[in-house]
């Protein structure tokens, strides 16, 4: 059997650089999928002619001198609620078993533009709001150890790029949904300032809320698939020297979760943290009880104004956990949510005067490592907690707050790696990817 992908989008544009076929490449992906697929359930749609043809025209452009960027003929998986056009966006959910894209989501359009294959499409919680345990779909089982899960919402998104089913994946981030998988899969989870990168094309969860982005192996692939994902180009990135010369404060702040971490993920943080260039510094944040309900508030509201009509006219269509998120949200009045948005924008501004000056804010991404397959529960100092329920607390804050925030993966010893969130203010996307290159030296 071919060798699935193991190494990052950079090394494997350069393969391709060096005579590297992207049908081979594209080959040896469905072979993996054929292979494991069953058992991680990482893919729900696979168009493997699509695949094929697109990898041949890759490879036809190449040799004929006409490469148009370090994603020509890399393969990219897409989450479910993103439109490919011609293919199915399901959302995850039997009540969408029937819907066809028309048009392509003007991001993936940026995607294959600068030459990517799209492979397929991913698994998830159902309309990213129920459980793990999707019922139309499966389970997602985390490639690094088949009793463990990978979160979500893009569950399948992570699972592809563990199990070399292509090189990166494209999820959605309304609470923490990139980065609590990449968590739990060792992997870089990547939430944009929100509205970098164009949602046309891609299903609502939480207007407000909603944020496109990548699933990869090192920071430098997702400076890459984010460039294309937006059409433009960052910042040249700054030389790392010139950065250990002049040094980076860097913020940690226990009061916006809120809740305890295990003890392997505080080691894990203070050795990313110990370097003789990264001075670190304690900020508070106010009314975390309140700010947290407030999120919950925000996307059930929203959630329920988008899709109460189309699934209560057929509720036995979806599954109970999505059921009750909007059972929820249609409760929620117009007062309540005005109150709640307010209580953002005042977070935001206050929150924003404490970062100001800061090069970026340390935050664990779960309390825990990978979740138990079974029950998605992680274990912190001994007792078992869910990881699900602690996005509110670990992950929705960026969201909330309209900051980019990176999960970067910790190894830790004889265990599953950890992770840590990387954050800057809004609109400092690049000088994030920056300062995360630097730190992991990827």
């Amino acid at each position: 059997m071919r060798s699935g992908l193991s190494g990052s989008v950079e090394e494997l544009s350069e393969k391709i650089a060096s005579g590297l076929s992207p049908v081979t490449i594209v080959e040896g992906c469905l072979e993996r999928i054929h292979t494991l697929n069953g058992q991680i359930r990482a893919m729900i749609f696979v168009n493997e002619a699509d695949a094929l043809d697109a990898a041949l025209q890759a490879e036809r452009e190449i040799q004929a001198g006409r490469r148009r960027g370090p994603l020509h003929g890399v393969p990219i998986a897409v989450k479910d609620v993103v439109d490919v056009m011609h293919w199915p966006t399901t959302a995850g959910s039997l009540l969408l078993r029937d819907h066809v894209a028309q048009n392509t989501a003007a991001c993936v359009a940026n995607l294959q533009a600068a030459g990517a294959i799209m492979i397929g499409k991913t698994n998830l919680h159902e309309f990213c709001t129920g459980g793990h345990d999707n019922p139309w779909f499966g389970k997602v089982v985390n490639p690094l150890d088949a009793s463990r899960g990978t979160g979500g919402t893009s569950s399948g998104s992570a699972a592809a790029v563990a199990a070399g089913f292509c090189a990166a994946a494209i999820g959605t981030d309304s609470g923490g949904s990139n980065r609590s998988p990449a968590a739990a899969t060792g992997l870089f989870g990547y939430k944009p300032t929100n509205g970098l990168i164009d949602t046309k094309g891609v299903m609502s969860i939480a207007p407000s809320l909603d944020c496109v982005g990548v699933l990869a192996r090192s920071t430098r692939d997702v400076r890459l698939v984010t460039e294309a994902l937006t059409g433009k180009r960052f910042s040249r990135p700054r030389d790392s020297g010139s950065v250990k010369r002049t040094g980076m404060t860097i913020a940690v702040c226990p009061a916006l979760t809120g809740a305890p971490v295990d003890s392997t993920i505080e080691r894990a943080l203070a050795a990313l943290l110990d370097q003789p260039f990264v001075r670190t510094v304690e900020i508070a944040f106010d009314d975390t009880e309140q700010f947290v309900a407030a999120g919950l508030t925000i996307l059930q509201y929203e959630f329920a104004r988008t899709y109460q009509d189309s699934i209560e006219r057929t509720p036995d269509l979806v599954g109970d956990a999505v059921r009750v998120f909007l059972e929820d949200g249609v409760g929620i009045s117009a007062d309540a949510y005005d109150r709640a948005v307010g209580i953002r924008e005042d977070a935001r501004r206050r929150f924003m005067v404490k970062m100001a000056g800061l090069d970026a804010l340390a935050v664990p991404t779960a309390p825990g490592s990978a979740p138990r397959l079974s029950d998605e529960l992680t274990q912190v100092n001994g007792e078992m907690v869910s990881w699900g329920m602690a996005g509110g607390r670990f992950r929705r804050w960026a969201n909330m707050l309209g900051m980019p925030a990176l999960a970067v993966p910790l190894d830790v010893p004889d265990g599953l790696p950890v992770s840590v969130q990387l954050a800057a203010l809004p609109g400092r996307d690049a000088a994030l990817l920056d300062l995360a290159e630097t730190l992991t030296g990827t």
